[in-house]
């Protein structure tokens, strides 16, 4: 058995190495020795892992940097070895003795990844975060938090996003929201404010809303980039849906601004329609609206958007909002701005249409990084 220690950029090769031997332990650290999540699901593992015995003893942080992987191999060296090597990581010596401390805690340059522990969903299992840094990114240009459609796939929409981040100069971050953390769109579109989807539901407490996790992985962004610059959250499709409940219903959002792009249908600030089209079973209160008005959001459509192809919601409730995308998110948005005069309280929501988008992330997205570099779009509708 073999006690094996590399750097976090070192684990993809390093499990491609070991394909005559089996994994059957692993756990991440810190150079700090803080205890970094189970990896049971991370992209490279084979088969469920289970944690080392002793992983209760180290303190559990996040957003540190660098990692460190332990991997426990069977049958490469005595087991003595092993033993010195826990006994040593037990009493918290394996940094000053294995390794040195890397004063350097900022993300490289080009793509990179991690996991962020984190408790909500089904499943106690990390959220990845894939991240895209431009070679002359700083630390004051904009972080764009990028939340992905129906499929999910963080780490191919960051890909899809590198050329615009280069172009535009900010910093990728792509959260995925799994199918197993949070399965249905109960737990991804509609943030898990009800216990099933449709109107026979039954509203949950705020604790058990999605909304937390955003918080959370807009705060680990913000630290682990060192971001003094403004922090985007952007969401397209069922990330726009996601997104538009998150601003309507967060307590207290973490970013600077909130892009809601796409969604093919909404939550309506309406107390006369149950949940999820609108808000009479949900305990929202005029001064919690008035709060959601004051926020920076912006509504972003696409100008072609008008397919009703499925995942497309053709409901009844649904087509009451509008026939097509690009009609539902205009009609969201003046039901909005109409509600914040009837309450007599500020509305900073902005409306922008992306001419010539259909239901494409990647032109959406683009067209959300001109607004924040001051750059026009074909056409502005609403401010």
């Amino acid at each position: 058995m073999e006690l094996l220690l590399h750097q976090w950029g070192d684990w993809p090769e390093l499990y491609r190495n070991t394909d005559k031997t089996e994994a059957t332990e692993i756990v991440i650290i810190d150079s700090q020795m803080n205890y970094r999540g189970k990896l049971d699901t991370y992209p490279f593992s084979k088969e469920t892992i289970s944690f080392l015995p002793f992983h209760d003893i180290i303190v559990q942080l996040e957003g540190i940097y660098p990692l460190w992987i332990i991997i426990s191999i069977k049958e490469i060296l005595p087991l003595g070895k092993v033993t010195k090597a826990l006994a040593a990581l037990a009493l918290g010596a394996v940094t000053a003795y294995l390794f040195p401390r890397r004063k350097d805690s900022s993300l490289p340059v080009g793509e990179s990844s991690y996991f962020l522990e984190d408790r909500s969903g089904t499943c106690g299992e990390p959220i990845p975060v894939y991240y895209y840094k431009p070679a002359t990114w700083t630390e004051d240009q904009p972080v764009f938090i990028a939340f992905p459609g129906y499929t999910r796939k963080a780490e191919r929409f960051e890909k899809h996003l590198e050329e615009l981040a280069v172009r535009y100069n900010m910093l990728i971050a792509c959260p995925e929201f799994s199918t197993k953390k949070y399965p249905g769109a109960r737990w991804y579109q509609e943030g898990n404010i009800s216990d099933a989807e449709g109107e026979k539901g039954t509203i949950q407490p705020r604790q058990q809303w999605t909304f937390d996790a955003i918080d959370h992985v807009t705060g680990a962004v913000r630290r682990r980039t060192h971001a003094k610059g403004k922090v985007i959250l952007f969401g397209h499709s069922a990330g726009g849906q996601l997104m538009h409940r998150y601003s309507l219903f967060a307590s207290h959002p973490a970013a600077d601004a909130i892009v809601c792009a796409n969604a093919g249908w909404f939550t309506m600030p309406d107390e006369s329609v149950c949940y999820p089209y609108g808000i009479k079973n949900v305990p929202l209160s005029d001064r919690d609206l008035a709060r959601a008005f004051a926020r920076p959001v912006i509504m972003l459509m696409g100008g072609n958007d008008i397919s009703r192809e499925k995942p497309f919601r053709d409901t009844p409730e649904a087509d009451a909002q509008g026939m097509n995308r690009m009609e539902r998110c205009n009609n969201y948005f003046h039901f909005c701005e109409a509600k914040a005069a009837e309450l007599g309280v500020p509305f900073r929501w902005q409306l922008h249409v992306v001419e010539g988008a259909a239901h494409e992330g990647g032109k959406m997205a683009e067209g959300a990084m001109k607004l924040f570099c001051q750059e026009p779009l074909d056409e502005t509708v609403g401010m």
